[in-house]
């Protein structure tokens, strides 16, 4: 399994970089087999399928939260109920050693060499007052065009 993981401390805006990847993806024509994408924005859980850009049917599990091991396993439990066979895993986690990363792999049974493991990281905006959201924006547009040009090559291929 392709996993692409967006990696970080607590509210550095993992699970709205995965939000807006999901919309992205529904966009470009895949399609929901199961979960939600829930409007506004909250935590989910969603499979998509669709094609990749050979043509090739694939299905993607996404995953928002990761902030305790009982969301991990609710995620486990939602993941092995849709099939538990998926091309591409794409879902949150903490950085480097920080509880409860290390039961993030143990619990989904992600690891190398079995597993194509990609992690982006995303840290915090410190910009304050107006220069904010300015600063805000461009980190968002800068990772969304990051992610889709890491998922648009090997090994994703979408």
């Amino acid at each position: 399994m392709e996993c692409l993981l967006i990696g970080g401390a607590q509210s550095v805006g993992k699970s709205e970089t995965i939000y807006r990847l999901a919309q992205r993806l529904i966009r470009a024509g895949f399609g929901i087999i199961a979960g939600t994408l829930p409007i506004p924005f909250s935590d989910f859980r969603v499979v998509l399928e669709g094609s990749n850009k050979y043509g090739k049917k694939i299905k993607i599990i996404i995953n928002s939260p990761t902030d305790t091991d009982i969301i991990i396993n609710d995620f486990k439990v939602f993941f092995d109920s849709n099939g538990g066979s998926y091309d591409i895993l794409i879902s949150s986690v903490r950085d480097d050693d920080f509880w409860p990363r290390p039961q993030f792999f143990s619990i989904m049974n992600i690891s190398t060499p079995k597993d194509f493991i990609l992690e982006i990281p995303l840290g915090k905006i410190t910009r304050r007052g107006l220069n904010f959201p300015v600063a805000l924006a461009w980190y968002q547009q800068q990772n969304d065009f990051l992610i889709d040009h890491t998922l648009s090559n090997t090994p994703f291929d979408i």
